[in-house]
């Protein structure tokens, strides 16, 4: 079946371009043909002119800073769309999502998911697109797979809401990532949904191994910093802890900063002694790679999901907040981990067999 992704744009986000990824991995091992709507709704053309005008101000008081290029009409780097490009099956990019790219492709079923694809403050006046309203009346499957809102109160207006749960009704299967969610979708869009993992879970480590790049080899044990938001606290957290450990520290950054390639990312985190960690993503591979770890809370993306994966693997005591960061003792049961772990990913596939 030719299955369309409704997806967050994919732009500077490790996690959100390898949720894509993997959701495209896992259908293709059901023997669905993917391809993702490259869409790119939230950004314009206004955007990268006032992009290039800043640069152009940095260049003239004396910083060595490059103009921005549009990579194919979308605020992409080439970090990150050289993977895109190479790796994942999509449409041609556009600004907007179209009603005739379902006859265009010959789609046949759509699934949106996952990456906080139904929180309303990063959807903007497209929160209906992740509803799949573009494609309102079509006959074709219509599938939310672990579709997450990011936290666990309601953001939507009243407005939004009416429209949101029209269209959630007109879907023939809903799943999302966290718990709260499924209370949500009941109290407020008026339908019924299971909790899935995270589309990046559904693979095991070794599926990853292809597109890790084999030539990143650090032989002195480091610290991995992937934080999406760097505070004082959570500084002073990980030198300590480094210092306690006698380890270096390496901190990667995300997002414009970003200075990894996709596979870097993925060995950076794969052959770390211990991750420090503010992200969803960056929890999630820490745990596929069986590291030590600690996720600082960061409440401002959405602590309900990161609790909400940790707590059914039995390791909510890697979630620290600001009053308690100090280095944890508990050795991770790895085996106990993984085992549980095993068992969600056959409820998640079978998800996904059962509506497809």
């Amino acid at each position: 079946m030719r299955i369309g992704i409704v997806t967050q744009p994919l732009e500077m986000n490790y996690g959100g371009i390898l949720q894509n990824w993997a959701l495209q991995q896992a259908l293709k091992k059901l023997g669905h043909e993917p391809i993702t709507i490259d869409a790119y709704q939230r950004y314009s053309t206004v955007h990268y002119l006032f992009n290039c005008l800043r640069a152009i101000v940095k260049r003239l008081a004396g910083r060595s800073v490059g103009l921005p290029r549009p990579y194919k009409g979308a605020l992409r780097n080439e970090l990150m769309g050289n993977f895109i490009e190479e790796h994942i099956d999509k449409t041609k990019v556009m600004w907007h999502y179209k009603r005739d790219i379902v006859k265009k492709y010959g789609i046949e079923a759509l699934v949106v998911g996952s990456d906080q694809v139904w929180r309303a403050r990063y959807n903007g006046d497209h929160l209906e697109d992740m509803y799949l309203g573009f494609a309102e009346g079509l006959k074709l499957k219509r599938i939310a797979y672990a579709a997450s809102f990011g936290v666990d109160d309601w953001e939507y207006t009243e407005q939004q809401t009416a429209r949101c749960a029209a269209l959630a009704q007109q879907m023939d299967a809903i799943s999302v990532r966290e718990p709260s969610g499924v209370t949500l979708c009941r109290e407020h869009l008026k339908v019924k949904a299971e909790c899935v993992l995270d589309p990046t879970l559904l693979l095991e480590a070794s599926d990853y191994d292809s597109i890790i790049d084999s030539y990143w080899d650090d032989e002195e044990p480091y610290l991995a910093v992937y934080c999406l938001d760097i505070t004082p606290e959570k500084e002073a957290f990980f030198n300590r802890l480094a210092a306690t450990r006698g380890l270096k520290v390496r901190r990667f950054s995300a997002g414009w900063k970003s200075e990894l390639t996709i596979g870097q990312w993925l060995a950076m985190l794969s052959k770390a002694t211990i991750v420090v960690t503010d992200s969803f993503h960056g929890t999630v591979f820490s745990i596929l790679f069986g590291r030590d770890f600690y996720t600082l809370c960061n409440a401002d993306r959405g602590n309900p999901r990161i609790s909400s994966l940790l707590t059914p693997l039995g390791l909510t005591s890697r979630l620290i907040t600001y009053s308690e960061v100090k280095e944890m003792k508990q050795v991770v049961d790895w085996s106990d981990v993984h085992g549980r772990l095993a068992s969600l990913r056959r409820d998640s596939v079978s998800f996904l067999l059962n509506n497809l």
